[in-house]
């Protein structure tokens, strides 16, 4: 099984590098057959990534995202995921060069230099831990997405008052559906961090019932901060559905939103103690 495992590792980063390809041939050409062939491609590729983490999972008898190289992997698998199902929702490609070079380095780094363990902490092998971790990660990664999108649009807001227009403005798709694009991504991502607060509290309360966990899990600062983004995400979804924002307010809020998630995210791990350090 090790000797297969190695095998898909060493694959995955090669398919990925022929989706990137294929897609930035759509990109600058968008010729039928490279469309065709582009999502063809990404769809083996996510397919086989699927197989390979699942059988991590039975193999090390634990979701694999005990360390980053894992989680790496993941995050390369969860982005490329996200991609397909907004270009299966609305239908357009122009985007695909610019999530699946980043989906591409994350495997690269993964496959070069992850390690899986049977040796690892009994809590990390709980299916609530592994639904929670699963949850957060595609919400995050989701929320990523919505903030290259909202980039996306707000270069091309830009460029659509200068005098004359670039490859961006001939090639990226319209800003209404742009806006499409952003809005499905945070609400992907909304859905996902919402699952991963339910999994993660009942998952806490477990371990506080078995005694591996005190009652200083509810002031945890990753708890709040959690929290906080489904707040921002949540007024987000609010202002654009209920009141109408303009498209513009949604992508640089999308960006902004992101940044703050970024920030706060590394501020909380390299400062700040908390319980989701697990030795």
């Amino acid at each position: 099984m090790e000797t297969v495992l190695q095998l898909l590792n060493v694959l995955l980063p090669l398919g990925y590098l022929l989706a990137a390809v294929a897609y930035l041939v759509v990109f600058l050409e968008a010729p039928e057959w490279a469309k065709t062939w582009a999502t063809r491609i990404t769809l083996a590729v996510v397919g086989v990534h699927f197989s390979y983490l699942l059988l991590v999972t039975l193999t090390y008898r634990h979701v694999p995202m005990a360390n980053s190289w894992e989680g790496f992997s993941f995050i390369a698998f969860a982005m490329a995921a996200v991609y397909l199902a907004l270009e299966w929702r609305w239908k357009d490609q122009a985007t695909g060069v610019f999530l699946l070079v980043p989906v591409l380095f994350f495997q690269i780094f993964s496959s070069a230099f992850v390690t899986h363990t049977r040796d690892v902490d009994e809590i990390l092998r709980s299916s609530l831990f592994a639904f929670h971790v699963t949850t957060a990660l595609l919400g995050y990664v989701a929320l990523s997405v919505a903030a290259v999108y909202g980039t996306m649009y707000a270069l091309l807001y830009k460029e659509l008052k200068t005098p004359r227009v670039g490859l961006i403005f001939r090639r990226l798709p319209s800003l209404e559906t742009l806006t499409r694009m952003t809005m499905g991504a945070v609400l992907f991502g909304w859905v996902a961090l919402t699952l991963a607060i339910v999994f993660g509290s009942i998952w806490a309360g477990e371990l506080a019932s078995r005694g591996w966990l005190d009652g200083t899990f509810l002031t945890d600062p990753k708890f709040f901060l959690t929290l906080a983004l489904w707040a921002l995400y949540s007024f987000t979804l609010g202002g654009r559905y209920l009141f109408r924002w303009p498209n513009r307010h949604v992508a640089y809020l999308s960006i902004i939103a992101f940044i703050l998630l970024l920030g706060s995210s590394l501020v909380v791990n390299l400062f700040l103690p908390s319980f989701h350090r697990f030795s």
